[in-house]
């Protein structure tokens, strides 16, 4: 009797130490799905990490932008079996992308920024000096030390003169000689434009300013207006008109220069020109041809047109390489003896991928 009783408190104690057990495990539905939660985020993680990963492999050991353009299924490719990376190539990834984000953690101290080192002026200019003197009294009970110098930078607008040509003239006192001429006045020295008043340094100046400072004719009269100088815009055309009369023989020059060249690169740009009879800009060409050896260039332009005539007129005398993009005009100097064209890499692999 006394061994039953010890047997059934034995499986009492056994019982009640499994429902214990049971009543932690009432919410396992909820605990199995938070489990499932976690696992999903952890995936997630993972395609990340792994979609990064292959991002700064394809950044370290892929190819440049062009090799992204999408690929001509017509285009002939050699297949090569393999792996994509050797393991090599991955631990060396792998240390690269830890060296990135450790390089991103890593806060660079901002150095001091060292004040530059002023230049001294030219010695070639003027030097024009003001003297300072101390506002003391008794400045004669004073001896004077080496004087503190500072030099400004000056500059006076554009000085406008007028050259005043005087000619003088004579007349012969003896009406008895046998002369030529009675009077005699001195010749009068070429002028850039006859019959103008524009000097050859104003000529040179409104040029300048507006092929190398890039100042159009109206700005340039604003600020002659500026100075009290009042010149009107058509007065200014014809000046420009005329030179370019003068550097006409100059264009023609270098034209035979580049042209003598045995190797030429040629190009067509579009400008706007002004329509006087649609009142509005259409686009216009204007021809380009480098001398590549001399390293000189010279601008045509044929009333806007690139039409085949003018290449013909322009390259009617050449002889030796041009280089151009493939435009139609230049195929028919494929088959002139002593003309080679050739293209350009740059449009070549443009082609490719259109």
């Amino acid at each position: 009797m006394q061994q039953i009783l010890q047997d059934r408190d034995g499986l009492f104690r056994e019982t009640s130490k499994l429902k214990s057990q049971l009543a932690n495990y009432e919410n396992f539905e909820s605990e199995r799905a938070s489990y499932k939660q976690q696992i999903d985020q952890k995936d997630v993680t993972i395609a990340r990490l792994k979609q990064q990963v292959e991002m700064l492999q394809r950044k370290i050991w892929g190819k440049s932008s062009e090799g992204h353009i999408n690929g001509d299924p017509q285009q002939r490719c050699f297949d090569f079996e393999g792996l994509d990376l050797l393991p090599e190539e991955k631990e060396l990834a792998t240390s690269a992308k830890e060296e990135i984000e450790q390089y991103k953690t890593i806060r660079v101290p901002i150095k001091a920024k060292n004040h530059p080192v002023r230049k001294p002026l030219p010695e070639s200019l003027p030097r024009e000096e003001c003297h300072i003197y101390p506002d003391i009294p008794g400045l004669d009970k004073w001896a004077e030390l080496e004087p503190e110098v500072t030099e400004v930078l000056e500059r006076d607008p554009a000085r406008w003169f007028v050259r005043k040509i005087i000619r003088h003239k004579y007349v012969l006192k003896d009406k008895g000689l046998d002369v030529e001429k009675q009077i005699v006045t001195a010749p009068m020295p070429l002028l850039p434009i006859a019959k103008s008043y524009a000097g050859a340094t104003l000529l040179a100046d409104i040029t300048i300013d507006k092929y190398v400072n890039h100042l159009p004719f109206y700005r340039q009269i604003q600020m002659f207006q500026q100075q009290g100088i009042t010149i009107s815009p058509a007065t200014i055309n014809g000046w420009f008109q005329g030179v370019a009369d003068l550097m006409r023989p100059t264009y023609y020059r270098l034209m035979e220069i580049v042209i003598s060249s045995d190797y030429i690169q040629s190009d067509e740009t579009t400008i706007p020109i002004i329509n006087d009879e649609k009142n509005r800009a259409v686009k216009g060409y204007i021809w380009m041809v480098r001398a590549v050896m001399r390293d000189l260039v010279f601008f045509h332009y044929d009333h806007g047109s690139r039409a085949q005539k003018v290449a013909l007129q322009l390259f009617k005398d050449y002889q030796g390489v041009i280089q151009t993009d493939g435009y139609a005009v230049y195929d028919m100097y494929e088959n002139k003896k002593g003309v080679l064209p050739i293209g350009c890499w740059a449009h070549s692999r443009r082609y490719q991928y259109l």
